[in-house]
């Protein structure tokens, strides 16, 4: 059930570790956003509660999540923590009756975006997941072009980031904590590609190397192979061991293809994707320069929702379809077998509503 009205949303930001500074970023936007005020920040260390209360003068401060929720500081929460502690906070939170927005990834497991589903449901409280790259330029651009059909029906997808160069330290390539190589840079990108594709999943069928980096427990190369309903794959790869490098994307249509290698065109210097399709018998190959992007406005559109004005700008639905691919791959890379997928007929390509 949605906030109907027009009384400000208060918000707390649960997490304000200084890597990244996500938590300050989630806290700079919901600032910028009328309808919407910052009251309360969250961390388990006092001195990042002290460094975000003097950047927000007037926040009320907590180093626990659930007595943040029973003082009623807050009715939404932005969940900014590592990746492990994503599902039992935000799980405290929509409990206690916290409309709730969780950085990406959504959770580690099926099970626990599931539980959250199941959660916000029961309580009545909006949840979304802060896929805020869906409104990046490039993804735009290519999505752009499939639906206008200009490579014809997409059978087959490659995506790949790497390089070699030993992982950052830290939570973050920390398989127990972080998830895996995958669940970084990989969620963004298994969510666009699950957005370009316009079929529900079948199977996932995963490889891991784990063979230079050893004094990080995150895989050095992960690739997720990718199923869908019409015969269509997906082919996705991380690597820290790769000095062979590949375009980022490789995308095949029925009446041409899509190369994206980050390419800069114009006076602008602007990225572009490279289009081939062929004409009278001959190759034609033309660049098409890519979108503005940005946020998307998603705290906007999240507002919107909470009031019953709008659609959820990233469903957790949507979003627990790229755990799937993650939790997946990392089953199937044990198992050496492809790994069903539970989530018939859930998709959201270029043509979904």
């Amino acid at each position: 059930m949605s906030t109907v009205g027009d009384a400000p949303v208060r918000c707390a930001v649960i997490g304000y570790g200084a890597a990244f500074n996500q938590g300050r970023s989630h806290a700079r936007q919901i600032m910028e956003t009328p309808g919407m005020q910052l009251t309360a920040i969250c961390d388990l260390d006092p001195a990042r509660v002290a460094a975000a209360q003097a950047e927000f003068p007037g926040l009320a401060g907590y180093t626990d999540p659930a007595r943040l929720v029973a003082e009623g500081k807050a009715d939404l929460a932005a969940v900014v923590v590592p990746h492990r502690w994503h599902a039992p906070t935000a799980l405290t939170c929509l409990r206690g009756g916290l409309h709730v927005v969780v950085e990406k990834p959504m959770a580690i497991t099926i099970a626990e975006c599931t539980a959250m589903i199941e959660a916000a449901g029961a309580a009545g409280r909006v949840l979304s997941v802060y896929h805020n790259r869906r409104w990046d330029g490039d993804f735009l651009t290519l999505r752009d072009l499939i639906r206008q059909g200009t490579v014809g029906e997409v059978f087959h997808i490659e995506h790949f980031m790497g390089g070699y160069g030993r992982p950052g330290g830290g939570w973050r390539a920390d398989k127990a904590i972080s998830g895996g190589a995958l669940y970084d840079w990989g969620a963004h990108f298994v969510d666009w590609t699950l957005g370009l594709m316009d079929a529900p999943m079948v199977s996932v069928t995963g490889f891991a190397q784990k063979r230079v980096w050893t004094d990080v427990t995150n895989e050095d190369q992960v690739q997720a192979l990718v199923r869908f309903a019409g015969g269509q794959v997906a082919d996705l790869q991380t690597s820290s061991i790769s000095l062979g490098g590949k375009p980022r994307w490789r995308i095949l249509g029925t009446a041409g293809a899509i190369l994206d290698r980050g390419d800069r065109v114009g006076r602008e210097g602007r990225g572009a994707c490279l289009v081939r399709v062929p004409v009278r018998g001959h190759q034609a190959e033309f660049q098409v320069p890519y979108q503005d992007g940005g946020r998307g406005g998603f705290y906007a559109q999240l507002l919107e929702h909470i009031r019953g004005r709008g659609p959820n700008p990233v469903s957790p639905a949507s979003a627990r379809r790229v755990i799937a691919v993650l939790e997946l791959a990392g089953r199937s890379a044990s198992s050496g077998q492809a790994e069903a997928v539970p989530f018939e007929g859930e998709f959201q390509g270029p043509h979904a509503p």
